[in-house]
């Protein structure tokens, strides 16, 4: 009788366990991997995003290899990637570590820094399009001091993706300043306090002492900013429309999929994407493991 009591009771605990997750679970089967599904069946069809679907097997994907804007837009995400993977998270971690030493206005600092990431994509663009503007734009104001030789045509086609990475780090890594604090908050200020009295210069504090603490953290943000780089389109598409010079991934995808109505082309793209992330996650997964083994 107790154990018929006791499974009644194990069944009812998984029902409920069952009822709580279920909702969830719908919610990403309908939102997430039914898209997913249906962006993958419609990588190997000619469609055009309205009518019907023509089966064509992996044309798509043998176009995609010889498409020279294809190519140019892959290596414009990886420029893009090795940009963020350097400058923001440098900026991020050394002004964290000199903030993390503020005792007094560290709130309002934090605030100013942190500003520009509640700033939407659209508005900066559409601001910093202006701020670029050869005529009216920055190159006024450095002319006006003198300093005509840094005067470019900034959305140039060789100029255009850095000075939108430019924007977009302004972006981003307020973000990563506010993470990065957080995480030295949280190392033993009695490491630092030992240090001192051994006679260690502040490059060998934050060599020794600060980046292996924050090392679990730099590894997330490294990850989010490759996983990111590569489906980055916001900036880029505000300012540059993916213009030459600075064509990426998702500005070639939405070109073809709402411009030239080749939406399995676009879906084709977009599978390149997911799976360019799944291996940069794979890639991190397997290095976490052999770090921890």
């Amino acid at each position: 009788m107790a154990r018929q009591v006791l499974s009644n009771r194990t069944r009812r605990q998984r029902l409920i366990a069952y009822a709580s997750v279920l909702p969830i679970f719908l919610y990403h089967f309908i939102l997430i991997v039914l898209p997913t599904l249906n962006t993958l069946t419609a990588s190997f069809t000619n469609w055009n995003g309205i009518g019907k679907k023509q089966f064509t097997g992996i044309s798509n994907y043998i176009e995609l290899v010889g498409d020279p804007n294809f190519i140019t837009a892959f290596g414009n995400n990886i420029k893009w990637m090795i940009v963020f993977l350097t400058l923001p998270i440098m900026l991020g971690i050394l002004l964290g570590y000199i903030l993390s030493g503020v005792k007094r206005g560290r709130l309002f600092f934090r605030a100013v820094y942190f500003l520009p990431y509640v700033i939407s994509a659209a508005i900066a663009g559409k601001i910093f399009a202006a701020f670029y503007n050869p005529y009216f734009g920055i190159n006024v104001a450095l002319k006006a001091f003198q300093l005509d030789f840094i005067a470019l045509d900034w959305l140039a086609p060789k100029n255009a993706l850095f000075s939108v990475a430019f924007v977009d780090m302004w972006h981003w890594w307020g973000f990563l300043l506010v993470i990065f604090i957080s995480a030295l908050q949280q190392i033993d200020p009695l490491l630092y306090e030992s240090a001192r009295v051994e006679g260690a210069s502040e490059l060998q504090k934050i060599w020794y002492i600060t980046l292996p603490s924050i090392r679990q953290t730099i590894v997330f943000i490294v990850l989010i900013t490759m996983v990111w780089s590569v489906s980055t389109f916001e900036y880029v598409w505000v300012m540059t429309r993916g213009g030459p010079g600075s064509e990426i991934l998702s500005t070639m995808l939405y070109k073809n999929a709402y411009f030239k109505y080749r939406a399995g082309y676009a879906s084709s793209i977009a599978v390149v994407q997911m799976l360019v992330s799944f291996l940069i996650f794979a890639g991190f997964g397997a290095l976490r493991k052999r770090m921890e083994d």
